[in-house]
């Protein structure tokens, strides 16, 4: 079958967009996304996730596609693992988050990227039983390795993808307010679906969001933009959406999207995205 003009691309989210199972991608997406390929359209992944977590759930596509991780932070090209850029966080703005969370319950979580394997630095001494509670199911469930570490001067790194926090929505608001400030971070505040009161805070580089990389991974790539589809389910999605020509939003998205929104998506667990995506498709 002879390859279609090129059409545009098609940029998504996985979890809560795609699908709600954290470790596979319903076939019937896979399926349309490759004929999609077949019909001159690019794709794009673009998750909160790490890589190796990701990664399990795309195992099965078996077409080119580009793949950006943890908001932005990285960008490869598949199936080549051809890296584009990382944008990462300086070492030396951990002291800053840690003045900035003197009275918030906790600590931070600092991830090595995925040439580190995913690992994911922690000091267990600043955890209470119920946030290690929290991180034992969260890490079993999202297939993270931590590594216990007493300080951070034990941390060989210079840079890292991705600083997470969690806690109760009004210590993550608290929190968020004071990050605001320094223009190094780009900062997003997403709900635990799978805890309920629980709120996850991720800091990247200014520079790294999923719209940011996706614009900078096609120029990078020499690739023609065309059509930009877009579609999401919270806020990390906003960036990728609002340069979308076309931008879904699930129907369970956050206000804020919905408002950005040019096609609202039934649920997920319904496929809603595939008959998004063809209201999308169709006058194009």
């Amino acid at each position: 079958m002879n390859q279609k003009p090129f059409k545009g691309w098609i940029a998504l989210d996985i979890d809560g967009t795609i699908t709600l199972d954290k470790y596979s991608i319903p076939p019937e997406v896979i399926d349309f996304l490759r004929n999609c390929t077949k019909e001159g359209w690019r794709i794009a992944m673009a998750t909160g996730r790490p890589c190796v977590f990701a990664s399990i759930a795309l195992e099965k596509f078996d077409f080119p596609y580009l793949f950006i991780f943890q908001n932005g932070s990285c960008a490869l090209e598949m199936p080549e693992k051809k890296c584009l850029f990382k944008r990462y966080v300086s070492k030396s703005t951990l002291e800053e988050i840690e003045e900035e969370m003197a009275d918030i319950s906790g600590d931070f979580l600092i991830y090595g990227g995925y040439d580190n394997g995913d690992c994911v630095y922690y000091r267990p001494n600043h955890f209470d039983e119920e946030q290690k509670n929290y991180l034992k199911a969260y890490w079993e469930r999202q297939k993270e390795t931590p590594r216990s570490i007493e300080s951070l001067e034990e941390i060989e790194q210079d840079n890292f993808p991705l600083i997470k926090c969690f806690g109760r929505i009004d210590e993550m608001t608290r929190l968020l307010d004071r990050l605001r400030q320094n223009p190094a971070f780009n900062l997003s505040l997403l709900r635990d679906p799978f805890t309920e009161g629980y709120y996850l805070l991720l800091i990247t580089d200014k520079s790294a969001s999923k719209g940011k990389s996706l614009e900078a991974a096609i120029k990078q790539m020499g690739a023609q933009k065309g059509t930009l589809i877009a579609a999401g389910d919270d806020e990390n999605d906003a960036s990728m959406l609002e340069i979308a020509d076309i931008a879904i939003a699930m129907e369970h998205a956050p206000e804020s999207l919905l408002q950005i929104a040019h096609i609202i998506a039934l649920p997920t667990k319904d496929l809603g995205i595939l008959q998004a995506l063809r209201i999308a498709m169709r006058d194009l």
